[in-house]
Order: structure tokens, then C-alpha cells, then sequence
């Protein structure tokens, strides 16, 4: 399944940059970096387009550019790893014209770590090709938050139960409690319109409790013991007040 598949590569590229907070940059700064000869930056530039809403084709241009020129060099375990980055950077773009490029890759005599992840890019750019237009949705911008703030809240409003969840683990695991960002939460758990005895519909609402009451925020409690108490699904319950437990 396509969703599956998303979320396993996104984990693939997070277990590089580790923990720490993705760095976001402007578009301008992202041609920048992919114009550049610093790996580490790219690295850390490519982890952030999971969640960067772009618009401008511009940045994945020279990310393809860049991938295309480090092939020749992709000899090594190093270069091979720098070339796989670079070519799974491009499934977030969402744009189908990469499909070539992934094709080429598995059909052509490349080292396999590249045909794996190529495979593996294409049904992340195919999922991203509907999840770009919310992320990057500016409509739904507010003037007074940054675009990072603004690109989780669209995912976190959406109704994508796979972007919701990452969204909401985002949030937990580079403790980003934005005020915004909280009532956001606030509101899609009170009207959970997509919960329904499913896994992933259950799953996707849990972390967003989880984010919800991992900010420790008091005004928020009354809405953890609701869902702790009124829930329509048991285990959406137990997980409220495990989190209950936990963070009050």
C-alpha cells in the first residue's frame, strides 16, 4: 500500500538527520544548498522536504540536476549513499516527471542500493502528488505563523490520515508546540470526522492526542478526558488515558 510505503521511507531518510530538528529553509536557500557542494546541508535540506509545502519547481530542478551530475561519481558505499539521498529527495516533489528518472535508475546497470530506493521513491512521489497541493496550500496560511508552523497545521487539517499521523508524530518528536499548532489539534480531535474502527484511523487519532497532551498544556486536558470518556472506538480511550497519566 502507497501509504505504507511513504511513511517507511520517510523514516529511512529521519534515521540519518536523527533527532534533531529538521532545519527549514526558503526556496531560494534550497537552490542554494542543491547548487552547493556541502552533503551534510543536503542531507539535511532533503530530510526537511517531507514536510516543507514547496511550490517553486526550481528546487527540485537542481536537486534532479545535482543527482544526475553525481552519478558518474557513484562508485563507493559514499557516493553511492550521497546519490540515494538525492534521488529519494526528488519523490517529494510530487511531480511525475521524475517518474523517467526513477525508471531509468531500475532499468539501468546502477548499484542496487539506487534501483531499491528508486522503487521505493515511486509510490512516495505518487502520494505526494496529492499531498503537495495541501501542504503548500497558502490560502490556508496564517499571516502571523511561519511556514513551517503553517505547512504542519494544512497536514494536521487535512483528510489524509497518513499525513495527519506523520504530522502529528512530527510534532512529538521535535517538540513543536506551537500555539497555533495546538489549537489546530484542539479542534480537528473534538470533530474527528475521519475516525472509524480502523487501524489506521485509530492509530492516526492517538498521535494526535499524543502531541495534543505531550505539550502539558492544562487547557487542553478537558478535551483528552473527553475523548478518554466519550470516544467512539475503546483503544482512541485507553490511549487518552494513558496520555492523561502521562503528561498531567
Amino acid at each position: 500500500m502507497i501509504k505504507h510505503i511513504t511513511l517507511a521511507l520517510v523514516l529511512t531518510l529521519s534515521s540519518v538527520a536523527g533527532q534533531a530538528l529538521a532545519e527549514t529553509f526558503t526556496e531560494a536557500e534550497y537552490v542554494a544548498i542543491f547548487n552547493g557542494d556541502n552533503i551534510n546541508k543536503q542531507k539535511q535540506a532533503i530530510d526537511s522536504l517531507v514536510l516543507a509545502g514547496l511550490s517553486d519547481p526550481k528546487v527540485f530542478d537542481t536537486l534532479h540536476a545535482k543527482f544526475k551530475a553525481s552519478l558518474p561519481q557513484a562508485v563507493n558505499n559514499a557516493s553511492i549513499d550521497y546519490s540515494a539521498w538525492l534521488l529519494k529527495g526528488l519523490a517529494y516533489s510530487g511531480d511525475e516527471k521524475y517518474l523517467q528518472t526513477f525508471n531509468e535508475i531500475i532499468a539501468g546497470d546502477y548499484p542496487g542500493k539506487l534501483k531499491k530506493y528508486a522503487k521505493k521513491s515511486i509510490p512516495t512521489l505518487k502520494q505526494y502528488k496529492s499531498w503537495t497541493p495541501i501542504l503548500s496550500d497558502k490560502s490556508q496560511y496564517a499571516a502571523s505563523e511561519t511556514r513551517e508552523v503553517n505547512v504542519i497545521a494544512n497536514a494536521l487539517r487535512s483528510d489524509e490520515l497518513e499525513l495527519k499521523r506523520y504530522a502529528a508524530k512530527r510534532m512529538i518528536n521535535h517538540s513543536l508546540y506551537a500555539p497555533y499548532l495546538l489549537s489546530v489539534l484542539d479542534s480537528e480531535l473534538k470533530d474527528p470526522r475521519l475516525l472509524k474502527h480502523e487501524k489506521l484511523a485509530i492509530n492516526t487519532y492517538a498521535y494526535m492526542a499524543k502531541a495534543l497532551a505531550s505539550s502539558g498544556e492544562p487547557e487542553y486536558k478537558a478535551t483528552l478526558e473527553h475523548i478518554a470518556k466519550q470516544s467512539s472506538e475503546r483503544k482512541l480511550q485507553k490511549y487518552a488515558k494513558k496520555y492523561l497519566k502521562t503528561y498531567y
